[in-house]
């Protein structure tokens, strides 16, 4: 009986060591991950593969992570579940460029299977019921609120996001400062620098003619930047000469479905961003396109299934 007894014991006691070891070990190695993270002190952007739409996952120096558009339905859990560990339930900011379904329609998903603390927007409103789903989901969240109507900075760990677009007046109105005709929900999108190490990426959500006109005259020659994220998928009426003149990009990422039935990019902007020598990085034909900026930039490209 003593030797059954002391059996079990034994039994017992290396289970308990065993899951001690392997928690610890857990421990270790999710620990490994984090000071990697914050001893490289590097920014890195992926600009995900999700299809016809818009979603780019930015990490931060310090761990920290912003979801930038939600692609256009749940495909975008997939997208995160390539650039995030299966243990993160978090994610710090969500930043919705404009009220497109093909940029916020995933997230709905999102907020279902995530904790979100801060969601930042234009306040700019669809009067469609998908739109006010989301946006009830969005406030049920409990999250810190963050409407853009107006130049700011932004300083997140060793990185520094400068709000460019839109100011108050597009919220009220939806139209640009000097332009008579309504521009349409894409012209309200959310435009905004992001520096880190002295290299920057501009990123404008759909974008048009009329928004990269304001943003030339308002900013000129401090547009220039080394990596453009084109606006509207590759649409003919972006990324206008001037615009891709002014901001003189090392690269370009497009942001399209694999054959989309809109065409994009168009041949007509590829052939613009040609003219300015600028590399084209394209997630329909490249998959992810990941971004590492420390002292220098590194940029290649993750094929998707």
């Amino acid at each position: 009986m003593k030797k059954v007894i002391f059996i079990i014991f034994f039994l017992l006691a290396s289970t308990i060591a065993m899951r001690e070891y392997v928690a610890e070990d857990i421990a270790i190695a999710e620990s490994d991950v984090e000071q990697t993270i914050l001893s490289e002190g590097k920014l890195q952007v992926h600009f995900l593969d999700i299809g016809q739409g818009d979603a780019s996952f930015i990490q931060f120096a310090d761990g920290q992570q912003m979801l930038v558009d939600c692609a256009i339905d749940a495909r975008i859990l997939e997208a995160l579940g390539r650039v995030m560990p299966f243990y993160d339930h978090t994610i710090d900011y969500m930043l919705i460029t404009h009220p497109d379904k093909d940029h916020y329609g995933g997230c709905i998903d999102v907020l279902e299977r995530f904790d979100v603390a801060n969601i930042v927007y234009t306040g700019v409103k669809k009067d469609q019921n998908f739109y006010r789903e989301f946006e009830e989901k969005m406030y049920a969240e409990g999250a810190e609120y963050y409407q853009i109507s107006g130049e700011e900075t932004w300083n997140i760990a060793s990185t520094s996001i400068q709000f460019l677009y839109p100011d108050h007046s597009v919220v009220d109105d939806y139209r640009l400062p000097g332009y008579e005709k309504d521009t349409g929900y894409n012209n309200t999108s959310i435009a905004f620098l992001l520096e880190h190490n002295g290299r920057n990426i501009l990123f404008t959500g759909d974008a048009e003619e009329e928004e990269e006109e304001y943003l030339i005259d308002r900013y000129g020659e401090a547009l220039d930047v080394d990596i453009l994220k084109a606006g509207h998928h590759g649409s003919a009426g972006a990324s206008i000469p001037e615009f891709l003149s002014i901001t003189s990009p090392e690269h370009v990422v497009f942001s399209a479905g694999k054959d989309n039935q809109y065409g994009h990019p168009s041949r007509r902007v590829l052939k613009r961003v040609e003219r300015v020598s600028s590399t084209v990085w394209r997630t329909d034909m490249q998959g992810d396109i990941h971004v590492v900026i420390g002292e220098d930039i590194t940029i290649e490209s993750l094929p998707t299934l």
